[in-house]
């Protein structure tokens, strides 16, 4: 990929969000070794000159795409004090958590064949806290919570259920990039069943 220097005027025709867009669209088609600023610029609709305006170098295009694709994962909106239905909520957070997966482990993966870039990712993502933990933490405390209401069963571990979801979301962002096929995952329903089964607290 070219590099540039420092920044010079305005850019030629902007485009940030678009350039993003484009970078990670072209990492998951092709990886990193691939990629070239032009391709992105082509890809974007925009001059190659915007991306070095925006970005500075490829570095800093680079780490711009790791952050965009490492946003929060948004399981704040689950209320534990709500009289929920367990099956719907357990299904929607593992939803969630397949569909951000989906989109950040393009770029966590395209890190790893460049040491410096892959170090920058494991900074970024310690300095902001990210990680599995913070939506363990979350989904564990809805489990606790509604084991106080006596709809799950009080002799299970929230923080052990709540990586069995996230481990499910997991699975089905990972194992279709890592392998090309969906083989061996079990359809979700079953999961969920399965696991809201083991949870209900015994008549």
């Amino acid at each position: 990929m070219t590099t540039t220097g420092k920044r010079r005027g305005r850019p030629p025709s902007g485009g940030r969000e678009e350039i993003l867009r484009a970078t990670h669209d072209l990492l998951r088609e092709r990886g990193m070794a691939k990629l070239t600023t032009r391709e992105v610029a082509e890809r974007a609709g925009v001059s190659e000159g915007s991306v070095f305006y925006h970005f500075e170098d490829r570095f800093g295009l680079l780490k711009a795409v790791f952050e965009r694709a490492l946003g929060p994962l948004h399981l704040d909106a689950i209320d534990p004090s709500a009289d929920d239905d367990l099956r719907t909520t357990i299904t929607g957070m593992s939803e969630s958590i397949e569909t951000f997966l989906n989109a950040s482990l393009d770029v966590m993966m395209a890190a790893q064949s460049d040491a410096g870039l892959r170090d920058s990712l494991h900074a970024y993502m310690l300095e902001s806290d990210y990680g599995p933990h913070r939506g363990i933490a979350g989904i564990g405390a809805y489990v606790a919570m509604k084991q106080k209401a006596g709809i799950i069963r009080a002799d299970v571990d929230p923080k052990v259920i709540a990586s069995m979801i996230v481990n499910d979301g997991f699975q089905r962002a990972a194992v279709p990039k890592l392998i090309g096929s969906r083989k061996g995952i079990q359809p979700r329903p079953a999961f969920v069943d399965t696991l809201v089964t083991m949870l209900t607290p015994p008549a």
